[in-house]
């Protein structure tokens, strides 16, 4: 399976453990992708062909972050269409702006970046954008209970 193969190409690399079980919550059999199994494969490849053509150069050399700009964009429109239920899994990015515009004004860099509860992980995403990645000494932590958001 090709989400195996995705999850298997960081053996032995240092990011091993992030793609570790990335794709576990992915149901490929659901009727939502298609409602036969060539139906939703052929959603599937069109899926990953356009993940695939995406011109995103080399990541090392971007200042624009164009995954999760997508991420949080798409994670925006789940929550405004699923109503109660999206919220759940989203802080609108308003909201993380704000809180994390409050937690490090007047510092220029802190040690590190935590969120008990993450969920999307806007607020993470939001902290490396508003503070830049390089003025974070000991990384970002998050946590969830509900490993499915």
């Amino acid at each position: 399976m090709v989400f195996q193969n995705i999850e298997n190409s960081a053996n032995g690399s240092e990011s091993e453990d992030d793609f570790a079980g990335l794709f576990d919550d992915i149901d490929v059999n659901s009727n939502k992708l298609g409602a036969t199994v060539a139906k939703r494969n052929d959603k599937l490849v069109k899926l990953l062909d356009g993940i695939g053509e995406m011109k995103l150069g080399d990541f090392r050399e971007n200042t624009i972050d164009a995954f999760g700009d997508a991420y949080e964009y798409l994670m925006g429109m789940y929550a405004s269409n699923a109503g109660k239920s999206g919220g759940e899994y989203y802080t609108p990015q308003e909201v993380s702006e704000l809180l994390t515009r409050l937690a490090v004004a007047g510092k220029s860099e802190i040690n590190k970046v935590y969120d008990p509860a993450c969920g999307s992980g806007s607020l993470l995403l939001k902290a490396a954008k508003i503070l830049g990645k390089e003025h974070v000494r000991q990384g970002f932590f998050g946590q969830k209970i509900n490993l499915t958001s």
